[in-house]
């Protein structure tokens, strides 16, 4: 009888180390697993997604968020995109409307923001100075805050990086070929 019991020892003691080894195995994860717990590192700068737009839908989504800036005022500003990058104001002076246009070319700098550099300037029929035009247009219009107007320099800087969205959510522009009809912004959204 002493073999018998040996012998179920032996079997009782093999079943509990395949047991053991089998859960050991199962529960190790392998080299390539990431664990989807947070990590104790320092935060995730966030996920980001680019965005190809087109002209059109560049423009669209830029006057929205225009007309929501400049909710309640009576002066209209659009901004239009077409083979360059344009915006086009009415202002009254002395009971004479003055529709103002504004062209430029887009420059998209280091930082995602959008610089405009002035290529023209139409005043009704006036002949008027370039930055005598967006001085006019800073002081007259409450732009938004993310619309920068440097008249010396001929620019007006579209501080993408800047305009409020939903929490966590930001815009910067990676390329805009108004050519090829091709606007890349890169979306980032801020765990």
């Amino acid at each position: 009888m002493k073999k018998w019991r040996l012998a179920f020892l032996v079997l009782l003691l093999l079943n509990l180390v395949a047991i053991v080894a089998f859960l050991i195995f199962v529960t190790t994860p392998s080299d390539n697993f990431t664990s989807h717990q947070a990590d104790s590192g320092p935060p995730l700068e966030g996920n980001t997604v680019v965005v190809n737009t087109t002209k059109a839908d560049f423009e669209g989504i830029a006057n929205t968020y225009i007309a929501q800036a400049m909710e309640g005022q009576p002066i209209p500003l659009r901004l239009a995109v077409d083979d360059n990058v344009s915006l086009s104001t009415e202002l009254t002076i002395f009971r004479v409307t003055l529709p103002i246009l504004l062209t430029f070319d887009p420059v998209v700098m280091p930082d995602g923001n959008l610089l405009l550099e002035q290529r023209s300037v139409e005043v009704g029929r006036l002949d008027i100075p370039p930055e005598s035009a967006l001085k006019l247009l800073r002081d007259s219009i409450d732009l938004p805050d993310f619309m920068e107007v440097m008249p010396a320099e001929e620019e007006v800087l579209l501080k993408l990086t800047e305009i409020s969205l939903d929490d966590g959510i930001s815009v910067r522009a990676t390329s805009f070929d108004l050519e090829q009809d091709d606007i890349r912004l890169l979306v980032t959204i801020e765990p």
